[in-house]
Parts: structure tokens; sequence; C-alpha cells
């Protein structure tokens, strides 16, 4: 691209100074894009009227011009004569249909002042037409459909093609034509700009970056002449274009609140069920002593595989990991990876959510992941009974009954030590943890028993002293929405879940599996005696 850019920094020192703010933006807009001629036209109505609210558009006038050479130089003081002598303004946006019904107008022009509400939405688009001194022959009515580029500040795309009237195309000798929206005002058009900044290299522009960064200037320079003029107005427009401003800035505002809380439940749910960010698949292995670590496995899994289709089994299966997956985001745990019917959860502090206040602590990590264990099964137990939200059909009920079986997950927790850091190939790598509490983690789910968490005396001890207060932020906010006023930990996790305290702890002794012994081991009892204590429990957590 050979001409230099004009000063965009100048431009802004004087474009909020001068009143000539328009004649400031089509000087500056000429140099910038090289252009043959600029035009600027105004949007309004039936009474020309300036500072008209953009709903109320129905024409566009050619309001200035500027140019180079002779031609230039007629067009800056009589072109708004000219193009109104030959027809071409105003342009109409609507016309009549034989019912009495607006339609769309033909052509670029109506196309970009009809669609000004995409500025407040999507900001300045700026499109591009190329090549037009090679148009087929049109049509009997003078248009033909031609295919645009659009560019929105960061990508060029193709759009669907439009029409555009030949008539001005060939008056003015057009070779390329680009045009954008002026917010509150109208819109900005080129007839020509240099056409070295179009040259196309394999369908693409061969100085794409050098294009990008006029455009990027040329929509800054938009952005402060609309306001600069905007300016201009007096008296009850200026309160009215202030008001409609004000308008759609408090839109703006609720919606980017909403999309934010949206956002926000989307990061928390994909926390939940495994996901990591780049920082997180990037960072150095770690090793940690606080974290849990807990697997939770179908009982009986190989038999009860026998008495389902592959289809149904899947079906199941994963309505019990989504069971988990919505589980362990409620109750702050993560979904570390699903491996078949196991599922490995984990509460650990690289995990941790950025929030206010003190990191979990042991007790707290231990709670929180009893309690989504806990909800995990009590759920799963409600979906083979035909009772979960989840499958309101009763399709689990029907094909359990049916197969004369049922579906129980047994689990095992630890907590100590172990390395967490990203693991896997080039192209993919989770994040996760390896280590001695994760192995005793593994063989404790093992030797578990069905709707039951099987741990180790060491949890079982830190969990027997664990207290909810506040000091425990996120325990606390659980217990308080149910209204259970009780800070011991045990006492709290009965009247949550609706089992007798007494039932719910059995002492185990001599477990082993393969390398794993361990002299004493707890089992943790998960779900009420009866039917309606589930459902009345789920129904007050859910």
């Amino acid at each position: 691209m050979r001409s230099e850019l004009p000063d965009i920094n100048r431009f802004e020192r004087i474009v909020f100074k001068r009143k000539n703010t328009l004649r400031q933006l089509l000087s500056f807009s000429l140099r910038l894009m090289n252009a043959r001629q600029v035009g600027l036209l105004m949007g309004t109505g039936r009474n020309y009227t300036e500072f008209l609210s953009p709903d109320r558009w129905d024409r566009g006038v050619i309001h200035k011009f500027d140019g180079k050479g002779l031609s230039g130089l007629f067009m800056k003081y009589l072109g708004a004569l000219f193009v109104k002598y030959k027809g071409y303004s105003p342009v109409m946006l609507y016309k009549d249909t034989q019912f009495g019904e607006k339609k769309d107008n033909e052509g670029i022009i109506a196309y970009v002042l009809r669609t000004y509400r995409e500025f407040y939405a999507k900001g300045i688009k700026i499109l591009i037409i190329d090549r037009l001194d090679t148009l087929p022959d049109c049509a009997s009515d003078n248009f033909v459909h031609v295919p645009v580029l659009t560019y929105d500040g960061m990508l060029f795309r193709l759009e669907p093609g439009l029409k555009i009237n030949t008539e001005p195309v060939q008056q003015f000798r057009v070779k390329n034509f680009v045009a954008a929206y002026v917010p509150d005002y109208g819109a900005i058009v080129f007839n020509t700009i240099d056409e070295s900044f179009l040259e196309r290299s394999h369908q693409e522009f061969a100085n794409e970056a050098a294009l990008k960064k006029r455009l990027d200037i040329l929509i800054y320079a938009i952005e402060m002449a609309s306001i600069a003029h905007i300016g201009l107005a007096k008296g009850r427009k200026a309160a009215h274009i202030i008001w409609r401003k004000e308008k759609n800035l408090r839109r703006t505002a609720r919606s980017l609140k909403e999309k934010q809380a949206e956002l926000s439940a989307q990061k928390e749910y994909l926390r939940a069920v495994g996901a990591v960010t780049a920082d997180q698949l990037e960072m150095e292995a770690v090793t940690i002593n606080d974290g849990v670590y807990a697997f939770m496995d179908m009982v009986g899994s190989a038999t009860i595989r026998k008495k389902f289709t592959p289809r149904q089994y899947f079906f199941i299966l994963n309505l019990c990991h989504q069971i988990a997956a919505d589980n362990a985001g409620r109750f702050s745990c993560r979904i570390d990876n699903f491996v078949g019917d196991c599922v490995f959860i984990q509460n650990a502090s690289p995990f941790d959510n950025n929030r206010t206040g003190p990191a979990a602590g042991i007790h707290e990590r231990l709670m929180l992941m009893v309690f989504a264990l806990s909800s995990i099964f009590n759920e799963i137990y409600l979906l083979q009974k035909g009772r979960h939200e989840m499958d309101r059909a009763g399709r689990v009920k029907s094909l359990v009954d049916d197969a004369g079986t049922s579906i129980m997950f047994r689990a095992g927790m630890e907590t100590g030590t172990a390395m967490i850091g990203p693991l896997g190939s080039r192209k993919r790598k989770i994040v996760t943890a390896i280590g001695e509490a994760v192995n005793n983690a593994s063989r404790l789910e093992s030797t578990g028993i069905a709707k039951g968490i099987h741990v180790s005396e060491k949890v079982m001890n830190i969990l027997k002293q664990a207290v909810i207060t506040r000091d425990t932020g996120l325990m606390w906010k659980i217990i308080e929405e149910k209204k259970i006023r009780s800070v011991d930990f045990f006492d709290a996790y009965s009247r949550f879940f609706n089992i007798q305290y007494g039932d719910m702890i059995m002492e185990r002794k001599n477990i082993s599996y393969k390398e794993f012994s361990k002299d004493t081991s707890f089992l943790i009892r998960c779900i009420p005696d009866t039917d309606n204590t589930v459902k009345d429990n789920y129904d007050k957590f859910i």
C-alpha cells in the first residue's frame, strides 16, 4: 500500500474543536482510503430533519461530498445538487406494496441505513464491493446481485449477495465501493478507493494486515465524528439524542450483566466437569498435601452390562454421569475424569474457583466431597425409581425393572499427598492428580459397599472433628439454605440427608485389596431407609 496513513491523533484533536465536523471526517477519510470521491448521506424523514432518531428514517439524503481533482472539486460544491438532479438522492429505504405494506428497497445504501440497529449490538461494520467495473449486464430494473465483504473490526466475512443499482455505478465510473453506517447520522460512502488496497492473492487480500489497519482507523474516525456531530445539536433535539443514547447504554449494561451471569455459570459448570484453562494446561506440576480424592463405580457392572443393549446401558450410564457432574459443581468439587462406569472426583486447591475469603481447608474439602457423593447416590437412587426430573418418562425404571436388576454405585475417598499437573500427548491433555492418596481412594472404592462412602481412619478422624462455621463459607451457605441449625458435621449431614445418626457410620476391619490394606476403615451411609424419605429429601435440596 503506497499512501501514508493520515494522523488519527491530529484528527481527534481537531474534530471536537471545529464546527465543520463532517467536513473533517470527509477530508480525513478521503486521504485515509485514497479514494476518488467520498460522500455522506444523512438519514432523515419526509421533512428532511437533522438529528432524527434512526428508527424514524425513511430515506437517505446526499449531504456532503469531497473528492480529488476537478471532478472532486465539482462534487464538493455542487455534488448534492447534481445527484438530486440525476435522481440518485434521496435514497428511499422502503417502498409501498400494492397492499399498502412497507417493503425494503433494493440498493446498498438503503441496506446500510436500515441496519443501524446492528451498530448497537455489533459495532460499526464496513461493507466492501470490489470489481464493479466488471459487472454483468443488468436486468431491466438496473439492479444486479453482487458479492459483498464485510469487516467488523476483527474479520472479513462474505455476506449473501445484495442488489446494487448499476446506473450510478456507470455514471460515476465506480471500480469499487466502500460504505459504513455513521451512528445517529447516516452513512459514509466511498467511490473507488485505492485499488492496491484490495489486491487479491489466492482469494485473500494480499495486504490484509495493512488494509485492516486502515479500516480500523476509519471505524475510529467515524465513531469520533459521530459523537462530535451530536455535540452540535441544541435544545430538545440534543436532549432526545442524549436520552436515546442513555437508553441504549442501559440496555447494553443489562445485556452485559446477563451475559456475565451466563458466562460465570457456564465457567462454573465447565470447571466442575473437568474443563481446564489454558494456564492450567501449561502449569508446572505441583505436589499438594490437602487435596481430597474420590472414586465412584457401578457395583456389579460386568453382570449388569449383559442385561442391556449397548444403547440402553450407555443411556443409563450417561444419566448417572450427568448427575455426578451436576452435583460435583453444586458442592464445589470437580470431575477429573470419566473412565467407563467409574468417575474420579477431586477437591484440590489448583482447581479452586476465584472467590473472596480464605481458601477451603482440609475439613471443608472433605465435608464438601461427602455431600457431593451422597447427593449423587440419592439422585441415582431416584433415577432408577422413576422419580428424577432428568428422566420424567421413567425410561430408566422400565429398563431396570424389565432386566430384573438395580443400578447402584459405591465410593471411596481419601486425603493426602498427590501430584497435580497436565498429562497426555501434545494434542490432548488433561490436568489430573497422581499419588498415594489417589491410589488409596481407588482401593477404598474397590473394597467399598453399595450406596456408601468407604473412607480411611484418617478421614473419619478429621470428619468427626469437623465443624461448620462461617469460616467454612461454602458449607455454611449450604446448610443455611436448608435452615439446618447445627455446627457438628455429622449432625448436619444426618439432618440434610435424613439418615438416622446411629446408622450413619459403620466401622470395618482388615480390609485389603491387592497391595492395599487397612486395619480399620469406615463406611458412611448415603441413602435413607425409605423411598419417601429419599424423595422428600431430594425435593428439599434440588
